[in-house]
């Protein structure tokens, strides 16, 4: 503690209990202990809190580094050839494979020209729609005035007709 052996400990408690008495020695000790307390509590939190700060940081630079990373251009220019190669195969037409197959085996070749090509029918998923807000309801007034403004645009629905807002019922 401080660099004081525990005899040179024992020197300073008798000089202080000669001058200050044994009853202001108390009190002296009680206030100590709590003032030591105290600085031990603040440095922890500070030490705490200088910790944190270089994790963050630390965290910052790692994001940083791996955004460069996947951002620079050699990673762009990889990730474009990779997305060409995946949809260059799906892109040939089968008629090159059915060329090909004749000189292998003309039995095969027969078969695929027998056969129909059938493509799949992408069909785009359906658009969730949003939940309508009640007909009374501000949002509701607000959207049929935008609307309004905008010409019509939109789709109508039940709201923007019965909306008192707009004025008008379809």
């Amino acid at each position: 503690m401080f660099g004081i052996g525990s005899t040179e400990f024992l020197v300073i408690l008798l000089v202080a209990l000669v001058v200050l008495g044994p009853k202001s020695l108390a009190s002296v000790s009680r206030t100590l202990g709590k003032a030591m307390g105290e600085f031990r509590r603040v440095s922890t939190d500070f030490q705490r809190t200088l910790n944190a700060e270089v994790e963050q940081e630390e965290h910052n630079k790692r994001k940083q580094e791996a955004e460069k990373e996947f951002f620079s251009p050699e990673a762009r220019a990889e990730h474009a050839a990779r997305t060409a190669a995946q949809a260059q195969p799906a892109a040939q037409p089968a008629a090159p494979q059915a060329q090909a197959a004749p000189a292998t085996a003309p039995a095969a070749a027969t078969e695929t020209a027998a056969r129909p090509a059938v493509q799949a029918e992408v069909v785009p998923p359906a658009a969730p729609t949003p939940p309508t807000p009640p007909a009374d309801s501000p949002l509701a007034q607000a959207l049929a005035k935008a609307r309004a403004e905008a010409g019509g645009n939109g789709a109508p629905t039940a709201q923007t007709e019965t909306t008192p807002a707009s004025g008008a019922k379809a």
